[in-house]
């Protein structure tokens, strides 16, 4: 494999606002692209057309990144991951799509699995406080 492709896929247009917004902040992508379900459209629709981008370029690695664990849409590609050449993660959070993305070239499963614990890492409750001394956020 000398290439990596991304695909995002969501209920509705949750993928299609991942992408918009990753395009944002690391600029558009050809390896990048995504698939939400539609209100009445069938999963197994989008797992069919994912499937012919993988058997149109078997010398990719492709990483499906999913919106759900157990979602309609993951559960449908979910024979994908059989294959050799495909990973799939459910979970997709924009952290791990962007450092996916800036990785040089294919990702062994190790370094997958680093991406993966530092995007669950960045998530976070955060609590502000506000300093009434000097007027500011700390």
């Amino acid at each position: 494999m000398d290439k990596k492709k991304v695909i995002l896929i969501s209920h509705g247009n949750l993928s299609a606002g991942m992408m918009n917004s990753v395009g944002m902040i690391i600029g558009e992508t050809k390896d990048l692209s995504c698939y939400g379900l539609q209100p009445g459209e069938m999963p197994e629709t989008i797992a069919g057309a994912i499937e012919a981008k993988i058997d149109a370029q078997p010398d990719t690695q492709f990483i499906i990144l999913a919106d759900l664990l157990g979602g309609s849409v993951s559960n449908a590609v979910s024979r994908l991951s059989l294959r050799e050449n495909v990973h799939l993660v459910n979970g997709m959070n924009m952290g791990l799509v962007i450092g996916i993305l800036l990785h040089q070239g294919i990702l062994s499963q190790s370094e997958l699995d680093q991406l993966i614990d530092e995007a669950k890492s960045g998530m976070m409750e955060t609590h502000l406080c506000f300093d009434e001394s000097d007027d500011e956020i700390i």
